[in-house]
């Protein structure tokens, strides 16, 4: 089996929910061993930033999940923060896990674009644009409907981000963008993009997931399509349904721009208060049936293998592909 990877997660959420409870070493204990029995290998993190925290504490959220990180790091000798394919390369062949840093949305930046060199100095190498909402540089596509003026695509100042953010050599990520953002940075984007945690439209009529011609135009820049596990995005919610999604995605993109993005958060649930846990909508957090967990991953290849997928797809699928494009993209 090639390397695996996972290319969004949001493991930095739970390290600091964890630990400013009072733990340590919480990748050792709890994820790598999860990884290992899943046979993840890379893992993109996600630096996320909250409603509740924006707009005056997103950036102090974000350096405080990038703080624990390297506190956990220093506690984790089997773990390595990696910002070029080398450097996966490295640590993977020496048994170590290999994560890289990713901004799941650029609210910390605010409008300061000096900022995101800072970010890129701590080690960020994938670029999501927004989360849900509207920020200076985009409009988000919301979760639920809600009430708004006329929706845009990239301002002056997403625009700028996405020139100098490529320029630096960071993957431009356009999940969570809405339709006008993504044919925005499609339009101005000079390298290949990506879509790390996003499924088809076609079989699930959510605006978080992509339309066929939206497929098409990732695969177009050579990127790459993650696919996502979280329940509200799949149709009936279940791990068969959701390898439709992969297979549409095969179909459209080709095999070359397909992976694993899978979004596991139902562990977030933890650090919420029993009054939060209670009132949240459970396709928030949860993922298809059949595939809840690290421990369900190793089902995808088994499964893939019984819808008639050759052993060198699957391979592709479960990580070269996203490694390709990281190569292609992040500057040695």
């Amino acid at each position: 089996m090639a390397i695996v990877v996972d290319a969004h997660s949001d493991i930095l959420s739970d390290l600091l929910g964890r630990r400013a409870a009072g733990q340590t070493g919480v990748l050792n204990t709890t994820w790598i061993p999860a990884m290992d029995a899943a046979g993840i290998d890379v893992r993109v993190l996600a630096i996320y930033s909250g409603v509740a925290y924006l707009p005056e504490l997103a950036l102090r959220r974000a350096l405080d999940q990038v703080a624990v990180l390297h506190a956990e790091l220093e506690e984790t000798p089997r773990a390595a923060l990696c910002t070029t394919h080398a450097d996966v390369l490295a640590a993977t062949g020496a048994g170590k896990k290999a994560f890289i840093l990713g901004m799941e949305g650029v609210e910390p930046l605010g409008s300061d674009l000096g900022l995101l060199r800072i970010f890129y100095q701590l080690g960020v190498r994938v670029l999501g644009i927004t989360h849900a909402l509207r920020n200076y540089a985009a409009d988000g596509a919301f979760f639920d409907p809600k009430r708004t003026g006329v929706v845009g695509g990239l301002s002056d100042f997403g625009v700028e981000l996405v020139e100098t953010a490529q320029a630096m050599g960071m993957l431009l990520d356009v999940s969570h963008l809405n339709d006008p953002g993504f044919w925005d940075v499609v339009k101005f984007s000079k390298a290949p993009i990506i879509a790390s945690h996003s499924n088809c439209r076609a079989l699930a009529d959510h605006p978080r997931n992509l339309t066929d011609e939206q497929i098409k135009a990732v695969a177009d820049t050579g990127g790459f399509i993650g696919l996502n596990s979280i329940n509200r995005f799949v149709v009936p919610p279940d791990l068969p349904h959701l390898l439709d999604h992969l297979d549409r995605l095969v179909q459209i993109a080709g095999r070359e721009h397909v992976g694993l993005g899978l979004d596991f958060c139902h562990y977030l649930l933890e650090h919420k208060s029993p009054v939060e846990r209670s009132g949240m909508r459970k396709g928030a957090y949860l993922s298809v049936d059949g595939l809840t967990s690290d421990r369900d991953v190793p089902k995808i290849p088994k499964m893939l293998t019984e819808r008639g997928y050759s052993p060198d797809t699957i391979n592709m699928i479960m990580g070269e592909n996203f490694l390709r494009v990281f190569r292609a993209v992040v500057r040695p």
